[in-house]
């Protein structure tokens, strides 16, 4: 009964302002029927309570304006809370993303890696093309890890994954139940944040690196002595210095620049971000309406990069992180460019859309409270990502692709 009776002293402070509202006399007899009528049908619950409640309060009209408020204002405090460790921001509001803990340091041992990821997450999708396109399945395995309801990683295989996608799996290698568990095997622990990618060996049960653009680099060029593919290299020598800058250009814009707009604590962060995300597509679009790829005719690792973040752009980023100036499929050459890297053959099998929209729209709390999953977007479907893209006759060299 104490549950009612704070529902009760709650409606009574809220009947101040409602001089032609029902009486506490009748507020308390309908409570007390809502109780009798489920001794009777054993149907009653917390929210048919609630329900009886608003009702009697103000009937079919909206809620007095002292209550949105003061929900708003317990909101905004609680979602600030949230948001300060889900994303830190700077003094402005910008979003400041967290340096990555463990960097490449080198030498490994090939048959001893081991690699982590999420598949809603860009960073880690990385791996996982680069992992195909070298024919390092066999070489690395890896754990495909879920986004659990509090954000963290979990180990579970989940059913009605996309067809011919990889999908979410158990941990082969440590046998945990979260990745969180996975870190803390590290010699003398670890309790800070568990992100994916994440490249473990198995021998010295250690974590060798969680910098998603050392681990390209590594499965680029460190393991050829056990790829299928070693002849393919996504960083050549003579484009080293173009990929390079070209990913200054992308990282803080595209890559992380949606998150700088989705994770923006201000409205000043907010406009600074989209702004600079948006000109910085334009510049893209530009550049590839003479350029099959960003370095000319060969895919190189940055293409990868900026690949992670296209594919997701109309799927999650143009509306849960409010970048919503244009829609890529707006973009011509930018969407045929993403379908060209689309359809080079393993990388469809990388792209799990069911487990990307899951991850941001059921797993984020403070940008979707209600867990509401929108319907796929049709430009992103397999179908239509699998449309002739036509950049062929961009090119004057043919790429060496896994066939």
């Amino acid at each position: 009964m104490s549950s009612c009776t704070s529902c009760c002293s709650a409606s009574s402070l809220l009947l101040v302002n409602l001089p032609r509202g029902p009486s506490r006399h009748d507020i308390r007899g309908s409570l007390r029927m809502s109780f009798n009528n489920d001794n009777t049908n054993s149907k009653f619950t917390s929210s048919s309570l609630l329900n009886s409640v608003t009702k009697l309060l103000w009937g079919q009209s909206l809620p007095p304006g002292i209550l949105v408020a003061t929900v708003r204002t317990a909101w905004n405090s609680t979602w600030g809370l949230m948001m300060s460790q889900l994303a830190p921001s700077d003094s402005s509001g910008g979003y400041s993303r967290p340096a990555s803990k463990f960097r490449f340091l080198g030498p490994v041992s090939p048959g001893s890696l081991h690699l982590y990821v999420g598949l809603a997450c860009p960073w880690a999708h990385r791996t996982l093309i680069v992992r195909a396109l070298k024919g390092l399945e066999e070489a690395v395995a890896v754990s495909v890890a879920s986004p659990g309801m509090d954000g963290s990683w979990e180990f579970k295989r989940v059913g009605g994954a996309d067809s011919g996608s990889i999908g979410p799996s158990l941990d082969k290698a440590n046998g945990c139940k979260t990745l969180k568990e996975v870190y803390g095997l590290r010699r003398g622990g670890y309790d800070g944040r568990s992100t994916v990618p994440m490249l473990w060996d198995k021998g010295s049960k250690d974590v060798v690196c969680n910098e998603s653009y050392d681990i390209i680099q590594l499965l680029n060029s460190g393991l050829n002595s056990v790829a299928g593919n070693p002849e393919m290299d996504l960083s050549p020598p003579q484009l080293k210095e173009q990929i390079e800058e070209w990913y200054r250009i992308i990282y803080p814009n595209v890559n992380n620049g949606v998150y700088r707009c989705g994770f923006a604590q201000s409205q000043e962060a907010y406009d600074r971000s989209v702004n600079e995300l948006f000109c910085t597509l334009d510049e893209l679009e530009g550049h590839l309406a003479n350029s099959r790829y960003l370095c000319g005719d060969q895919l190189t690792l940055v293409d990868i990069c900026l690949f992670t973040t296209l594919i997701r752009f109309d799927l999650a980023y143009n509306v849960l992180f409010k970048c919503t100036k244009k829609k890529l499929c707006e973009y011509t050459n930018l969407h045929a460019y993403m379908r060209d890297i689309y359809q080079i053959p393993k990388v469809a099998a990388t792209c799990n859309f069911t487990e990307i929209m899951d991850g941001y729209y059921k797993v984020l709390f403070p940008l979707n409270p209600g867990s509401i999953r929108p319907v796929m977007p049709s430009t992103s479907e397999h179908q239509i990502l699998c449309r002739p893209h036509g950049r062929e006759s961009l090119s004057s060299a043919t790429p060496v692709f896994v066939k």
